[in-house]
């Protein structure tokens, strides 16, 4: 196995076996437009301010599991952001001091994933190598499901010196790959299917009235008519009026379908063929793949926000929530209940609990999510309306959720000691 040594690695990895000296309590964000919900339970989602490496401990030690975990970490860029950002480390040992954050709040991932559960981590080019081992080494290489390729924005900047970036990294883990339902696609495009078969005994069907039938009108006299080398026997007259069967008629062939699903989708087609409609319940989902390319960008993400702060920008490269239902969208569940588990804890903008919303109204399963975002200074414009980043979080997921339709019930609460 390969192994990635920078200092301070070994005391990084002690102190995450330890446990947090802090404990929660409630938390009123200052920027909200109701009061928020108390401690108690039942919250359908929880929002932490804090530091997240504290939280983790917590969450860890009270035995709290996710099914799906996303999560967009300081990237190590030294960029100037809206507000001070704990990625633009300095000096020679700047990817050392990336990785002491990152490090152990990956142990710390692993250790509250549930054992078929999934983790999505956004990265780029700068720290894309060095996450990528030691997340190999916590997870194992045979847990690394892949690495989607995503298109943060439309156009390239001619601003950069040699390449253009365009693409992010978002990296795929299991806790255990053996375990781990298969990641999903989107549902196939398949629209109509045959109804017959070849190796198939003849038996009889009737064409009901009323039938969609795509071939000329007129009346059909009884025979065998054949279709792609495919044949049936028609044993009654039948009459086509105004694209629909207007008398039915008894048809025999080596039908691969029963006549209660016949009636509900059959058709016949141009060339008088009988073929079926796909039934929405039929559709099959794809395998998933690693190209997120065609996703929505940064470019949308910002939108989203400007919508909910009145054209202000409140945040730098925000995840665009369409990009985060389709990573919540991969990862399978057989029924709609218990709900699925969810967590980000650089939760930044709240742009997750907005996606596990939006893709809970879509395919109806039930996310609880928990949300962890430190108590980071706003700088610039924004600084007169927000103290820290997790009140634009806690503001964005009340105001963007019921601009959206939405009335779920949040508990926030921060870290004391």
């Amino acid at each position: 196995m390969l192994e990635l040594v920078w200092p301070g690695k070994e005391s990084t990895a002690r102190d995450c076996v330890l446990p947090s000296d802090k404990t929660l309590k409630l938390w009123t964000p200052r920027a909200r437009p109701e009061p928020p919900s108390s401690l108690q339970e039942p919250a359908e989602h929880r929002i932490m301010a804090g530091d997240n490496l504290d939280a983790l401990k917590l969450l860890r030690d009270a035995g709290e599991r996710y099914d799906v975990i996303y999560i967009d970490p300081p990237y190590n860029t030294g960029s100037a952001l809206t507000y001070k950002d704990k990625s633009a480390f300095s000096g020679a040992n700047a990817s050392a001091q990336w990785l002491n954050e990152i490090y152990p709040r990956m142990i710390l991932a692993r250790d509250v994933l549930a054992e078929t559960g999934v983790l999505f981590v956004s990265i780029d080019d700068n720290e894309a190598c060095h996450l990528l081992t030691i997340m190999r080494e916590i997870f194992g290489q045979e847990n690394h499901l892949g690495t989607i390729k995503w298109r943060r924005k439309r156009k390239p900047s001619f601003l950069d010196k040699h390449l253009s970036a365009t693409l992010e990294y978002i990296l795929v883990f299991a806790r255990n790959a053996a375990v781990c339902p298969r990641l999903l696609g989107a549902q196939t495009e398949e629209s109509t299917r045959p109804v017959l078969n070849a190796s198939n005994k003849d038996v009889e069907r009737r064409i009901p009235e009323g039938m969609s039938a795509l071939c000329p009108e007129g009346e059909y006299a009884p025979g065998v008519y054949t279709n792609r080398s495919l044949g049936f026997r028609l044993l009654d007259p039948l009459v086509v009026r105004q694209g629909a069967v207007e008398k039915g008629a008894r048809v025999v062939g080596p039908f691969r379908i029963q006549q209660e699903l016949w009636a509900q989708t059959g058709f016949i087609t141009r060339y008088f063929g009988l073929r079926r409609r796909v039934l929405a319940s039929e559709q099959k989902r794809r395998h998933a793949e690693d190209n997120g390319t065609h996703w929505p960008t940064n470019e949308d993400a910002q939108a989203e926000l400007k919508a909910v702060f009145d054209g202000e920008r409140v945040f730098d490269f925000p995840k665009p929530v369409g990009l985060l239902q389709e990573l919540l969208a991969m990862v399978p569940r057989e029924s709609p209940q218990p709900p699925q588990r969810c967590l980000d804890f650089y939760a930044g903008s709240g742009s997750f609990l907005i996606a596990a919303l939006e893709q809970s109204r879509r395919d109806s399963i039930a996310r609880r999510v928990d949300l962890v975002q430190s108590r980071e200074v706003v700088r610039g414009q924004v600084a007169h309306q927000f103290d820290d980043i997790a009140e634009i979080c806690a503001y964005r997921v009340i105001t963007d959720s019921r601009r959206r339709g939405f009335e779920p019930s949040f508990a926030f609460s921060e870290l004391a000691q």
